[in-house]
């Protein structure tokens, strides 16, 4: 009598690929989610047009000029860290004044404009003024 083998040779390899097809689904699928809860957090970036200029002694003039405006609430101005004043923001092309002798020298200051949106807060300017 005859015995006959079977073989099973091609059985483990098979079950490996599909193994290792079924962890790289998992895995993308996993990837995927975790890159797009992270992207629900970013915020609309405001495209503004900011210009601040020295106005009479100890004054800032801060003007939006132009851009997505619409969501803008108010403006805050810093010198360096040092709060110079906050104000309500009117208009395209009205400037706001900002007066406080206590952060506004004479000479050089490091300004910070920041304005206040319905989804959050953003620079609008950063740069040197010199103050009169």
């Amino acid at each position: 009598m005859k015995q006959q083998r079977r073989s099973d040779d091609g059985v483990s390899p098979v079950i490996g690929t599909i193994l290792l097809v079924a962890l790289t689904v998992v895995l993308a699928a996993l990837v995927s989610a975790s890159a797009l809860g992270m992207a629900s957090g970013i915020r609309t970036s405001h495209i503004i047009g900011v210009s601040v200029d020295p106005g009479e002694e100890g004054e800032l003039l801060v003007t939006v000029f132009c851009g997505d405006a619409d969501d803008l609430k108010t403006i805050t101005v810093y010198n360096g860290s040092r709060f110079v004043g906050e104000a309500p923001f009117s208009s395209v092309g009205t400037p706001l004044s900002f007066k406080n002798p206590a952060s506004l020298a004479s000479g050089k200051a490091d300004i910070s404009v920041v304005g206040r949106f319905k989804d959050g807060n953003q620079t609008l300017y950063s740069g040197t003024v010199v103050i009169k």
